[in-house]
């Protein structure tokens, strides 16, 4: 029986409606935090009428099934470490309803992806011995989403569900029923099974209606899904009814999905490995002052994307050695460490070197050195440069492989945008300036005479599109190439000292660039940074102008009346004059302009040193005030109680209002040493 869950008026149209089941469908970890990915192990078309409820609860019923015919075993598709699921039956079930299957035929584009493909399906042992249900873990293989446009159409997928974290969680199988004449689409898993599991423990369905878009469940007497069911009203439910606002009435959805360019299924592997025998032991001896959890499964991450790449390459090439590589700008060296254990040989530069490079055993590169744009920064000896948020030396990368010869490919993460000799500046100003800057490093690629891809990484940062150029374009035609890119380099760097020269006419504040004297360097104005970066957070400001600007701020916020209760402790309150709330751009005009020089050279604005001052100000909503001081008593911990002076003591007007139950010391007399004194 079906059971309504929640329906919610949405205006849209059918083909909207099918755009958001398609992010849904193809990109469910995007909700569903416990998935890695999918793997579709047969699709199945439909031209004809059939009847769904009938279909639904056999398709339950087989899915559901505990025991396996372990005779005829060879005819099932192992799932889960803990269960196998007939799927031979399942497609027997819809074939017996018209379904007919995906020919693989009609998705190879070439007699070589054949070629590659039934290499793949002869390793994958019991799964290739079934002649219909095929691993189509190509990228190629998609749901043909264009047959739900005509109404007589449906559409049937079996796939395997992967979990992120496969120490937790098995693969589960799941059914989806694209109903097209009723608009449905329908998801059938596993949910009598007593193990976690990274699916609903219920089977459901989403429905476009004449009001908008309506979320059901299969209700059975023995199945407990109400949790399920409440999850599902509270994120999948509202999350298809925001993309369906969010499509186009033509239906069409940018296929935007990360991990395009390798196996989903073999990343999740890979990435698992990897964490287990790099993840804990790096974060246990990580002797920097960064956060491990970050930097360390960020570049695992990297490492299994790139292990893949490279060995989809040496598939796809005939390669039998392992690429090398030379990360540039490769910082704590982890990405480094971790290709160089999984067998790459290769080579990390860095202006700086870290702490964590000792502890690294003897056969991991690394060496300090000032990567410039030259014919001495070459490595013809190398078959990748990777520029891991490389900074200024991103759009060189393609640059440095395309002259270092014809066998060097590259594989950016662009960052912090930088052109050729200065900051990046954004060329159309209908988009925002990272997808500008992507757009400018595919052209740089493009210039190089590379083939150049994209593809979005699964890493902890809000920068996570690579670039990659793993093909050139006309190999033979190596000479024309270099005397392009260096046309094209001199145009740009050349348009860039132009407008900076504009700048300095109209303000000789401004200051240029110093001319490097190297003739072997490709362009004159390029500069690296320093090895020793500046401390610019306001915490080198002499104290007299940190003291300065604070009583400045608090003279401005004081000017306004505004009493609050303060509570003492003890059920007493009493009334302290708190002052108002200025927005932070209004406050740095009352304030002067020597100061706030200062400041901008140390950090660039006031807001850093006002959250270097919380224990003074507060920041809420681009709004500044005074923070109300809290007695000590209700700080979770009295280790750092008295440790500092109270600054409303000894500046505000009122004094501070808790003598003797404040947080901070009323006078040097009432100081007390911190514990690691």
């Amino acid at each position: 029986m079906e059971t309504n869950i929640e329906e919610v008026q949405v205006e849209a149209v059918p083909n909207q409606f099918w755009g958001a089941v398609k992010i849904f469908t193809e990109k469910p970890h995007v909700i569903n935090r416990r998935i890695c990915g999918t793997v579709n192990l047969w699709i199945g078309v439909c031209e004809e009428d059939f009847n769904r409820e009938e279909l639904i609860k056999a398709l339950i019923e087989t899915i559901e099934c505990d025991c396996c015919d372990k005779q005829n075993s060879d005819q099932n598709i192992k799932i889960g470490d803990s269960s196998s699921i007939q799927m031979s039956l399942i497609q027997k079930k819809l074939e017996s309803y018209s379904f007919k299957s995906l020919s693989l035929c009609d998705n190879i584009k070439s007699k070589e992806d054949h070629d590659i493909l039934e290499t793949k399906e002869s390793d994958t042992g019991s799964e290739s011995q079934h002649d219909n249900i095929s691993t189509c873990q190509e990228p190629k293989w998609s749901i043909p989403w264009e047959y739900l446009v005509k109404a007589s159409h449906s559409i049937a997928v079996i796939r395997k569900v992967l979990p992120k974290q496969v120490d937790k969680f098995s693969p589960a199988a799941e059914v989806i029923l694209l109903d097209g004449e009723r608009k449905r689409a329908s998801y059938m898993t596993e949910t009598k099974s007593a193990q976690p599991s990274i699916n609903p423990k219920v089977n459901y369905s989403i429905s476009f209606t004449t009001t908008g878009v309506c979320m059901s469940h299969f209700r059975e007497e023995e199945q407990d899904g109400e949790a399920s069911v409440v999850w599902l009203k509270k994120n999948v439910l509202p999350k298809v009814v925001k993309w369906m606002n969010e499509v186009s009435e033509e239906g069409l959805v940018e296929n935007r999905g990360s991990l395009q360019l390798i196996d989903v299924a073999e990343y999740n592997e890979v990435y698992q490995r990897l964490k287990v025998k790099y993840g804990k032991p790096l974060v246990k001896m990580w002797p920097e002052v960064t956060d491990p959890l970050k930097f360390v499964y960020e570049d695992i991450a990297i490492a299994a994307y790139l292990i893949l790449l490279w060995k989809q390459e040496r598939q796809r090439k005939g390669l039998v050695s392992l690429q090398t590589f030379v990360d540039l700008g490769c910082g704590n060296g982890l990405l480094v460490y971790i290709l160089s254990g999984e067998g790459h040989k290769g080579l990390g530069i860095d202006l700086k070197k870290r702490k964590i490079w000792d502890l690294f055993p003897s056969h991991v590169n690394l060496k300090v050195d000032a990567i410039e744009p030259s014919d001495k920064n070459l490595f013809p000896d190398y078959d990748w440069l990777i520029g891991n948020h490389s900074d200024e030396l991103t759009p060189w990368i393609p640059v440095m492989a395309a002259k270092s010869g014809c066998n060097t490919r590259f594989f950016v993460i662009p960052c912090c945008a930088h052109d050729f000799s200065h900051k990046y500046r954004r060329r159309h100003a209908g988009r925002s300036q990272y997808c500008d800057y992507l757009e400018y490093v595919q052209e740089i690629g493009g210039v190089c005479g590379f083939e150049v891809k994209e593809d979005k990484l699964r890493i902890p940062s809000t920068k996570r599109i690579c670039i990659v150029g793993d093909e050139r374009v006309n190999e033979s035609e190596y000479t024309s190439v270099s005397e392009r890119i260096d046309s094209f380099i001199k145009e740009r760097t050349n348009a860039a000292q132009q407008s900076l020269d504009a700048m300095r006419d109209k303000d000789h504040s401004v200051v240029g660039e110093e001319s490097s004297e190297c003739s072997s360097m490709w362009t004159e104005h390029f500069k690296a940074r320093e090895s020793t970066q500046p401390v610019r957070n306001c915490t080198q400001l002499k104290r007299s102008i940190r003291e300065d600007i604070i009583s400045a701020i608090a003279g401005v916020l004081l000017e306004k009346k505004h009493l609050v209760e303060v509570d003492v402790g003890g059920g007493v309150s009493v009334k302290w004059q708190r002052g108002g709330s200025v927005a932070l751009g209004d406050l740095a005009r009352r304030l002067d302009r020597h100061l706030l020089a200062a400041m901008k050279k140390e950090c660039g604005g006031l807001q850093t040193l006002l959250k270097n001052y919380r224990y003074i100000f507060n920041i809420s909503n681009g709004e500044v005030s005074l923070q109300v001081p809290e007695p000590a008593w209700k700080k979770s911990s009295s280790s750092l109680v008295k440790t500092k002076l109270c600054w409303f003591h000894a500046n505000h007007v009122a004094g501070c209002p808790l003598p003797p139950t404040c947080m901070f010391a009323h006078g040097e007399e009432d100081l007390r040493c911190k514990p690691n004194s």
